[in-house]
């Protein structure tokens, strides 16, 4: 079991790793804030040639289910693409409060991804929805099963499917969805628009890296090589906001 561990890390690594060049050794890096609407507040987005990030305040996860936080973005990501999750949110202490993240298709289609962050206990579950299979939960874990100390990694490739982290573990590992091309994010929390608050304070954090991770020439590098690179681009990430947030 170890040992199949240790081999879905390296593959996903290597995933990661084939997007540095294009982020952070590009001549045509561009570091940019905008304000972009979403369904209920303004998002603080960042851009570049490969990469968006985009920070949603915890009042998102005090949302229904019909009036969600929406983040669409200009041009859908259908090659390969990677998000980073950061939650660093307050909840309110109820065995209910969570935050629900769905990553979707534009219209008319039907397919999403969705993540469930519960408080209590570290509830966490990953669902699909497809026009062929309708809604399946492929991941649930009643106890431990997202971290805060770490990132939630999801990410598609065409040729590789869907693999996912919650952190600590791979949880989904090249599930085919038969393509997918991430048009918005949605997030909210509330079943109903009078159900309890969920979160009291803090912000969740998005970090999308996207294109074909041919184009960058560590996609020839030694994987052992990717894997210690690969650890580093959402830590580097957090230091150019960081260094951006104090000029």
């Amino acid at each position: 079991m170890h040992e199949n561990s240790l081999l879905y890390f390296l593959k996903f690594s290597l995933f990661i790793g084939a997007f540095i060049y294009l982020i952070f050794f590009s001549n045509n890096f561009i570091y940019a804030q905008n304000e972009f609407e979403s369904t209920e507040e303004n998002l603080n987005v960042t851009k570049s040639k490969s990469h968006e990030g985009f920070v949603v305040p915890f009042s998102a996860s005090n949302t229904d289910r019909k009036n969600p936080v929406i983040h669409t973005f200009e041009m859908p990501k259908d090659v390969s693409w990677i998000l980073g999750i950061e939650n660093n949110m307050t909840y309110n202490n109820s065995s209910e409060a969570k935050t629900i993240i769905k990553l979707m298709e534009n219209k008319p289609s039907e397919k999403f991804i969705e993540l469930a962050m519960f408080e209590q206990n570290e509830k966490f579950w990953v669902a699909v929805n497809t026009n062929e299979s309708g809604y399946i939960r492929v991941h649930e874990r009643d106890t431990d099963g997202w971290s805060r100390d770490e990132p939630i990694m999801v990410g598609h490739a065409n040729n590789q499917g869907l693999t996912i982290t919650n952190g600590k573990r791979i949880v989904i590992d090249r599930l085919s969805l038969d393509g997918f091309s991430l048009g918005s994010i949605g997030i909210y929390g509330k079943d109903d628009i009078d159900s309890p608050i969920n979160t009291l304070d803090g912000y969740l954090s998005f970090d999308l890296l996207y294109g074909n991770p041919r184009d960058s020439p560590l996609y020839f590098l030694p994987i052992i090589m990717l894997v210690l690179v690969g650890g580093l681009i959402f830590y580097l990430l957090k230091i150019k906001k960081r260094d951006h947030d104090n000029e």
